[in-house]
């Protein structure tokens, strides 16, 4: 009887040993495994543990790690290819169209008289070379090439001289603009950087807006906030999607849009310390963008 004891302790005992090798050897490799998925190291996984199933596990997330690896490998390599390929194209159309423009301001300088079709095509090069700008512009984000050199930065008085450079072009279609830019408000920023991204924002108030703008500087806490609305040509139908790369619902029926505009502003927004959210209030589109203090 007493041997019967001291075998069934015993072998509970092996069994007892062998439940918790298994699960050391489960917990080891799962840490194994969130640190392969952190560090990306070629590294095999490998258990000490005997157990045929446990092995047939390790076997299968090798194999899914090295399929990853090679998916994540090839994807860099045609994100590269398309980063040439941008910057090269790009670069080869931006040439032909400013000797184009060049003739084409000779000839209206002329008084021709096709004098009319004159302008149209000025017209479009000028939208064409806009375009590339834009490309030119979100490849320098793509690789990472813009490094903003930060200044003390009135951004009122920004504002207000980006806005005057709309200011005819807003006349031309009627737009009611009511400002608030009478307190100097600063931040520490990239002046250039923050140009481009008002321009950014008064473009598409300029393509996808009518009737009214609202331009207002103000302060909240420790932090600067932009406030621009206008009232929409169209209902907006996916408002999260707009600050989404080469997204467009060509909102506009007289001008195509890149899908760029609104996605690079929020990136250089980011890029500067800041940050910019969209919003929408029955007919209102609202661009808001804030920085901190300087």
């Amino acid at each position: 009887m007493i041997i019967l004891v001291i075998l069934s302790i015993g072998i509970c005992c092996f069994f007892a040993f062998l439940y918790f090798q298994q699960k050391n050897a489960l917990k080891r490799l799962l840490i194994d495994i969130e640190a392969k998925k952190v560090s990306e190291t070629n590294l095999l996984l490998t258990s000490k543990t005997q157990n045929t199933e446990v092995e047939k596990v390790i076997n299968a997330f090798n194999l899914l790690f090295e399929e990853l690896r090679e998916t994540k490998v090839t994807s860099r390599q045609e994100q590269e290819t398309l980063k040439l390929a941008l910057h090269n194209i790009t670069h080869d159309i931006r040439t032909p169209l400013t000797v184009a423009s060049g003739y084409t301001q000779q000839l209206l300088r002329k008084k021709t008289n096709e004098q009319e079709i004159l302008e149209k095509i000025q017209d479009n090069i000028r939208t064409v070379s806009g375009r590339v700008d834009i490309l030119l512009e979100y490849q320098n984000l793509l690789e990472q090439s813009i490094k903003p050199i930060f200044q003390t930065v009135n951004l009122t008085e920004l504002v207000k001289q980006e806005l005057l450079q709309y200011y005819d072009a807003l006349q031309e279609k009627d737009f009611d603009v009511d400002i608030d830019l009478e307190q100097a408000y600063m931040i520490t920023n990239d002046i250039d950087l923050l140009k481009r991204i008002m321009q950014n924002i008064f473009g598409n108030v300029l393509k996808h807006g009518r009737d009214c703008l609202q331009v207002r500087v103000s302060e909240t806490q420790e932090r600067v906030r932009v406030e621009v609305v206008n009232r929409e040509r169209q209902p907006i139908k996916n408002l999260e999607k707009l600050t989404t790369r080469f997204y467009s619902e060509n909102m506009s029926k007289t001008e195509d849009s890149s899908g760029l505009g609104l996605y690079i502003a929020r990136e250089l927004a980011e890029l500067t310390g800041g940050y910019l959210i969209i919003q929408e209030k029955e007919d209102l589109f609202m661009v808001i963008l804030d920085w901190p203090h300087a």
